[in-house]
């Protein structure tokens, strides 16, 4: 299992937006921050697995709202969060979300998902689990929750037992 992350900010300032409209697979956006969050995860998926994973084939699909390789063998999940775009890859099914940490009403977050949810570390850690479940649509049997540069909460699952940490890798901009 491999992490793989750009910040969105700093890959802006070596490429521009219609560079990234390439990768936008015949989708529109009202608003150009969901259009660079989308085109960028693509980005992401694609480089990634080419050059680490020496796939030539990138085609994307989707798969009961999930998207996959179109030739299979390497399952991966995109998340996005204030200026990271994130992907990870796995030979299971897996999923993935980030989250910035800030300030929250935990009384009432605690309430309504009826749990004991006091500090934002315990607040992300459910939520980013949750989210990342979503993204697995099955049983989650493996999970890696951190935080990941401070400010963010970061978890990953899996349909099997992670056996140890992700490698985490900023992809290079240029």
């Amino acid at each position: 299992m491999e992490l793989f992350y750009i910040n969105s900010q700093e890959f802006l300032h070596t490429h521009d937006l219609d560079f990234l409209k390439s990768y936008l697979e015949g989708r529109s956006f009202k608003s150009e921050k969901r259009l660079v969050e989308f085109a960028l995860g693509r980005f992401l998926v694609k480089t990634a697995a080419e050059k680490f994973y020496g796939i030539k084939d990138t085609a994307i699909v989707i798969n009961n709202s999930k998207p996959e390789f179109e030739h299979g063998g390497l399952h991966f999940s995109i998340t996005h969060s204030a200026r990271v775009v994130m992907a990870v890859f796995d030979k299971n099914p897996c999923g993935i979300d980030l989250e910035v940490m800030k300030p929250r009403d935990f009384k009432s977050l605690s309430d309504r998902y009826d749990k004991c949810l006091t500090t934002a570390e315990e607040f992300y850690s459910f939520w980013t689990e949750l989210e990342a479940g979503i993204k697995l649509q099955m049983p989650v049997r493996g999970k890696f929750t951190r935080r990941f540069q401070d400010k963010f909460m970061l978890t990953v699952v899996s349909s099997e037992a992670i056996s140890s940490p992700p490698s985490c890798t900023n992809l290079p901009v240029s």
